[in-house]
């Protein structure tokens, strides 16, 4: 166990209690400031009905695990711990150490503090954010009942087990295997004369993970790639890719609308509309209401209705394309989310993005991250 940072009647300082703190945090898994503050208010409620106030707010929970404290709220200091289901007994012992505690100042051996606070796995306040989602690690035997332990193995295992940074190297690997994806999809649709498209899913993923100009790299390149396959007419829909990578792109990265199931069901259906928008006059004026994909066969059947030919490739290629959009976003959905939980995806919470979220699949149709962090007030 580490030596205390105590003042001259031997009481150790808030840093000493903080410093603690961050070890318990670690070795729990680096769960978020978010999740500690939701258990806060569910250990309450448990223990006072649902008319108990609302718990603390992700800032106030945060703050309590910042160095450089005049004072710690006891209180809350115990309701953390408690979070992060320490032993029962060991409880009151962390509520003591911070009642008891001293400011931390240089005039009460700040300097001398530094170095239990750099043995914390988690030094820098805003890297502590930075630590990713992981379930809570059981207590076991080994958790020092006195609210002081040390745990460098536990904080090891932690660092070797969190995600890596999203580097340059994976954004290229991303978006070249994405230009792959989108290629097979249109080899498929070519060879089986499907009446779909399965060339956006490649698009998706790296407009969504990366960024939405990168998806439009992706977009030209996979859209240059499909010449072999279905002619120089795909040059010309490059536009209709890079529209969807564009609205996906923004659509869940500004807009936030990757955070539920729901707002991501709506944006596919938004990228489906826009990419007719842009397709429809290009099958009209340049290909004169046709290209022989298969999704034609309803064009012709339409017209024998008595439909006008505008308004049958409207309506045959946006049943199409709603039907393709949503199969090819949430196929991307899962590839991405299978990405966020290896590498830390730079523009979503945790990966020091501004507030943004990705939905869980792990969790019900209508939840989301963001509903976690909105049930404590800010």
């Amino acid at each position: 166990m580490g030596d205390n940072v105590a003042d001259a009647e031997g009481r150790e300082t808030c840093d000493s209690v903080v410093a603690d703190l961050r070890r318990l945090r670690a070795a729990s898994g680096g769960v978020t400031f978010a999740e500690i503050a939701l258990r806060i208010q569910e250990n309450r409620r448990r223990k006072g009905g649902p008319d108990v106030p609302p718990g603390p707010a992700r800032t106030t929970v945060y703050d309590a695990f910042r160095p450089g404290r005049a004072r710690l709220d006891s209180r809350l200091v115990g309701e953390i711990v408690e979070a992060l289901e320490v032993p029962v007994e060991s409880v009151p012992r962390w509520v003591e150490r911070a009642s008891a505690a001293r400011p931390s100042s240089s005039d009460l051996g700040l300097d001398e503090a530094k170095p239990a606070l750099e043995s914390a796995p988690a030094v820098r306040a805003e890297h502590i954010e930075s630590v990713p989602d992981r379930p809570v690690v059981p207590r076991g035997p080994n958790l020092d009942v006195t609210g002081q332990t040390e745990l460098p193995g536990q904080a090891d295992e932690h660092t070797q087990g969190a995600k890596r940074p999203f580097t340059w190297g994976l954004v290229l690997g991303v978006m070249a295997l994405s230009i792959l994806i989108n290629l097979f999809g249109h080899f498929v649709v070519a060879a089986f004369r499907l009446p779909l498209f399965f060339d956006m899913v490649g698009t998706a993923i790296t407009a969504i993970a990366i960024g939405p100009w990168a998806g439009v790299i992706v977009a030209v390149a996979s859209n240059t790639g499909g010449v072999w396959l279905s002619g120089p007419q795909s040059l010309f829909f490059s536009l209709v890719n890079i529209t969807g990578a564009l609205v996906w792109g923004y659509g869940a990265r500004r807009f936030r609308m990757a955070s539920s199931i729901p707002r991501f069901f709506l944006l596919n259906i938004i990228v489906a509309v826009c990419c007719s928008a842009v397709a429809v006059p290009i099958i009209l004026i340049l290909f004169h209401g046709g290209t022989g994909h298969a999704a034609e066969n309803v064009v012709w059947t339409l017209q024998m209705l008595g439909q006008p030919q505008g308004l049958a490739v409207l309506s045959s290629n946006l049943v199409a394309s709603v039907t393709d959009k949503l199969i090819c976003g949430f196929v991307a959905l899962a590839v991405i989310a299978f990405i966020a939980q290896r590498w830390t995806i730079p523009w979503l919470n945790g990966g020091g993005g501004e507030g943004a979220d990705l939905v869980d699949l792990s969790k019900g149709p209508f939840e989301s991250r963001a509903d976690e962090t909105h049930r404590t007030p800010h």
